[in-house]
């Protein structure tokens, strides 16, 4: 049985499901394709491109294997880890192995089952009122949790996804003006859509930022121009989305969990997660005891009205003189100044200091001088950048966030 078939089957079969590069699939389309035969053994590695057979070959096989979604652009090395790595898992339960993003080290082999996706659509839809009538702008690849999450969530509601993956920020801009109602991005590709973008926009339910802390700044920014922007928290190990601010909230930096969910800080500041959503653990690891809570790498706050406040990874903060800096708070305060539209902070080893506090920057010409001088209202002694560089562009990694160890590497040169 398919993981989408019971989804799938009460809406009407010429209805678009997803709008994908290679042509639309609908719902009768899906449901054609999962009556087909399915490959022998338990597990199915796939590497999901953007074309209209491998969508339709992915939805199908979803739950009737196990599927080992493996990012095509790879070097053969590590997608061969990544196989052997998921092999871990196929005796255990699982609908699909979705990888964590390595951005801290070797990539993690996820097991989402059946139950969890349930839960997760479910959680999203009921926050969110996502229903048949809206149509999700998806830009993020579907070997990613963030991509896949939004195909089964709008399968779940009998809602359309219109998927253009890699899209620059100009054709973010003009999709979220023909007839989307949703949408997800990351903050770094928020901020570049308005940058590219000086139009105002109309006719949109949600637009959903995660993927990293997103500044009051670029929240007001967004909304001004009619973007109805909530922050969002999540990760591979829950299915995506597990908070985002309520719809019709005022704009600021705080998520609501989601039904279902609980959220509760640790004692070491880090976010843990309770819930049906949260995967039963790594390929190579046992389940998580029954009702154990999941211990995030991301430190935050929750707010009175239970709103989570995220403040980055635990492995971001930068130690200096024996301070602890959150480069999340002194990305904000630089991104409150005119010239600057996207900014990174570092930390740089220091023989002194042990860390010191470095910033790297998009946008005009400004003297560090100016800058630093911007900074120290806004912000304590401690945070204040040792030094300031600017850059034509900060790189991203695949699914358009800041790559921080590119950036560590690019100032550690210096």
């Amino acid at each position: 049985m398919s993981i989408l078939s019971s989804w799938i089957a009460p809406h009407d079969p010429g209805r678009v499901l997803v709008d994908s590069p290679g042509g639309p699939i609908t719902y009768g389309d899906l449901a054609a394709a999962i009556e087909e035969p399915v490959p022998a053994g338990a597990q199915v590695v796939m590497s999901p491109g953007t074309g209209r057979d491998e969508v339709v070959d992915l939805l199908r096989l979803s739950g009737r294997r196990q599927v080992v979604l493996i990012d095509r652009g790879l070097p053969a090395a590590e997608r061969q880890r990544r196989v052997e790595a998921a092999g871990a898992a196929r005796e255990r339960e699982a609908a699909t192995i979705v990888f964590t993003s390595g951005t801290t080290g070797p990539a993690r082999a996820v097991r989402l089952t059946v139950a969890n996706w349930r839960a997760a659509a479910a959680g999203s839809a009921a926050h969110l009122d996502h229903g048949p009538d809206d149509t999700w702008l998806a830009v993020m690849p579907l070997h990613h949790v963030g991509g896949l999450s939004i195909l089964y969530r709008s399968a779940y509601v009998g809602g359309r996804v219109r998927w253009v993956p890699g899209a620059d920020p100009g054709r973010i801009a003009a999709e979220l003006r023909s007839g989307v109602t949703m949408a997800s991005l990351v903050p770094t590709v928020l901020r570049r859509v308005l940058d590219a973008d000086s139009d105002s926009f109309s006719g949109l339910k949600a637009v959903l930022v995660g993927g990293g802390p997103i500044s009051s700044g670029v929240l007001e920014a967004a909304s001004a121009r009619g973007l109805p922007v909530l922050p969002t928290y999540g990760m591979t190990e829950t299915c995506a989305q597990v908070a985002t601010l309520h719809p019709g909230s005022a704009p600021r930096p705080a998520a609501h969990p989601l039904p279902g969910i609980e959220l509760r800080i640790a004692a070491d500041g880090r976010i843990q997660v309770r819930g049906a959503q949260v995967s039963p653990g790594y390929a190579d690891e046992d389940d998580r005891p029954t009702g154990a809570w999941f211990t995030t790498p991301d430190l935050g706050d929750l707010e009175s009205d239970g709103a989570l406040r995220v403040r980055g990874r635990a492995d971001d903060v930068i130690v200096t003189g024996g301070e602890n800096v959150w480069p999340g708070e002194v990305e904000e305060a630089l991104v409150a100044h005119p010239a600057v539209r996207l900014a990174v902070v570092v930390g740089r080893p220091d023989p002194e200091w042990g860390e010191q506090v470095v910033a790297v920057y998009e946008g005009d010409p400004v003297g560090a001088g100016e800058l630093r001088q911007w900074l120290r209202p806004r912000l304590a002694p401690h945070q204040l950048p040792a030094r300031v560089q600017r850059v034509e562009r900060i790189p991203l990694n695949p699914t358009g966030k800041p790559d921080r160890e590119a950036v560590r590497s690019l100032v550690r040169r210096d």
